[in-house]
């Protein structure tokens, strides 16, 4: 038998004792149940929500749809409706018309101060030829800025000559309602070999 005067924690556990706990591990295991659940469930609407702010965000905008017009009527006029009066026209399901641009224009090289690239010597020799494409960033002062490669020709020499020749060039700049504006144009640049 246990001495009494023992305390608790020196005594030797009995099948009492396991007994007594094991209700109390399974009420708090039931009590984080519904707690799982609702993280669960709030992680799924969190990512329900963003992937259709993703979906919206890709998606283009709407076209708002034109109102017509409504008028006032005249002073002294009889609004009494008439039978002899149209009624009033349903919505279009047409496509709003766009206004006009405004009118602008792209730059353009400048012939006489745009001299054509000089072609490398080797790559003559070797006969290489080929289509260099670049983008050329053209200020509002009708000097390229930064010139890009939009498609290149397979030869280093061809596209080096191409790159430094349109450095050189000028353009007429790009207008936006008559004022010079800055824009990007594509040059390209063919060199053909001499057969």
């Amino acid at each position: 038998m246990a001495d009494p005067t023992q305390s608790n924690y020196e005594r030797p556990a009995t099948d009492a004792d396991v007994a007594s706990t094991a209700p109390h591990e399974t009420v708090h295991r039931k009590s984080i149940l519904p707690w799982l659940l609702v993280l669960l469930a709030v992680l799924v609407i969190g990512w329900y929500l963003l992937s259709r702010r993703a979906q919206d965000a890709l998606s283009p905008a709407p076209t708002p749809m034109q109102t017509p017009a409504v008028t006032e009527p005249a002073p002294g006029s009889d609004t009494t409706p008439r039978s002899t009066q149209r009624p009033a026209p349903r919505p279009s399901t047409e496509q709003p018309r766009v206004p006009a641009r405004p009118t602008s224009a792209a730059p353009e090289r400048i012939v006489g101060q745009s001299p054509e690239p000089s072609y490398p010597p080797e790559s003559l020799r070797r006969g290489e030829g080929g289509t260099v494409l670049l983008r050329v960033n053209v200020g509002a002062d009708g000097r390229p800025g930064e010139i890009d490669f939009a498609r290149r020709s397979g030869s280093r020499e061809l596209d080096r000559a191409a790159q430094d020749a349109v450095a050189a060039w000028r353009f007429t700049p790009a207008t936006q309602n008559g004022k010079p504006v800055a824009a990007v144009v594509e040059v390209p640049i063919e060199f053909k070999p001499q057969q």
